[in-house]
């Protein structure tokens, strides 16, 4: 297809869409970038090994909705056939990592919250007991001083939090293998289909297991990561009321970390999952239609509504991408050293 006959057929300014990609993925691309070597630098714990395996998922989330963008604007596929394939494949895999790696970051800090609390519990009630034991023999001693200065000795109690180990490695790899088998279905059925418009849609073309790989997609992909984010965001917002919780670990990063958690939730709820509902009900449409669903396919592709939809719920969904780093950045204070850290050294290193 030619230049002009792109632009005239695209839903927006091809500049439009081009000023966008550069500003949000290519500034996402950098904040993931900074948050992988941040963390990288930093003592690495649970959590920050997960932040790590999702701005690597961000990352290649990024990486495959530009040409996405591209192809809802321009209405055709303008790439080749590996192409279609790399991008179908890579977007299930980079979408499911994402909202699995998200789950796991709330649960792991409930985890480490609920641990936090009763470790503290019981460490209070053992400097009480120690308390009494000493309050009891000093009652019973028969040396006393009545001049003495030294004074009394307080208990001090260690409320951090640095012994709590829970292993990540197992639910990262989980996470994983479970989106790179949910993505071998895209990456070998996948094809460029021409049409006859001269255009070209990236499709699954095989309509006898489409229904049997969009089912899969939609329990694994969509349904079971939409409620576990739902319980996870409610118990995230129950511990954050909890005065008990915010009162204890006051003096580490769970609280941080409780909030890092909702907000990636309502970040994935309202940027992410919207796109994947409406593309679940246009592949269902088109899988239960009877008769020839590639026509319909092509109806879909070809109706302005449709496609402005599709791509305006393409674009938030990048917006994620950009977004997840940058709340990473300003919420964990850790984080925040580092990369405070690493410029001020760089600027002495220039100096």
């Amino acid at each position: 297809m030619s230049e002009s006959a792109r632009s005239a057929g695209s839903l927006v300014s091809p500049y439009a869409l081009a000023a966008y990609v550069a500003c949000i993925a290519g500034v996402g691309a950098l904040l993931n970038c900074s948050l992988v070597a941040a963390l990288l630098r930093t003592s690495k714990n649970g959590l920050m090994n997960i932040i790590i395996q999702l701005a690597v998922a961000d990352l290649i989330l990024e990486s495959t909705i530009i040409p996405e963008l591209c192809y809802y604007n321009f209405r055709t596929w303008q790439f080749s056939n590996n192409g279609c394939i790399i991008y179908r494949g890579f977007n299930v895999l980079a979408s499911t990592a994402c909202s699995y790696f998200v789950v796991t970051i709330a649960l792991h800090t409930l985890a480490i919250v609920s641990l936090g609390e009763k470790i503290i519990m019981k460490r209070i009630k053992q400097s009480e007991h120690e308390d009494d034991e000493e309050l009891r023999s000093s009652r019973h001693s028969l040396v006393a001083s009545s001049d003495s200065s030294t004074p009394p000795r307080t208990m001090h109690v260690d409320y951090r939090l640095n012994v709590i180990k829970i292993p990540v490695i197992q639910p990262i790899i989980f996470i994983w293998i479970l989106s790179l088998s949910l993505s071998v279905p895209d990456f070998f059925l996948a094809t460029a289909l021409p049409l006859d418009d001269g255009s070209s849609m990236c499709v699954i073309a095989d309509t006898d297991h489409r229904l049997y790989v969009y089912s899969v997609l939609a329990i694994f992909n969509l349904i079971l990561p939409t409620v576990l984010l739902t319980i996870s965001g409610f118990l995230v917002a129950i511990k954050l009321k909890s005065k008990r919780v915010l009162t204890f670990l006051d003096s580490c990063e769970s609280t941080e970390s409780l909030k890092l958690s909702l907000w990636l939730i309502l970040t994935y709820i309202i940027l992410c999952a919207p796109r994947s509902i409406f593309s679940g009900y246009i592949l269902y449409s088109s899988s239960l239609t009877e008769g020839n669903n590639t026509s319909f396919i092509k109806t879909l592709h070809s109706n302005d509504t449709t496609t402005t939809i599709k791509l305006a719920l393409s674009g938030a969904s990048l917006g994620s991408a950009f977004l997840r780093p940058i709340l990473c950045i300003l919420l964990l204070p850790s984080v925040r050293k580092v990369l405070a850290f690493g410029s001020l050294r760089a600027d002495v290193n220039h100096v």
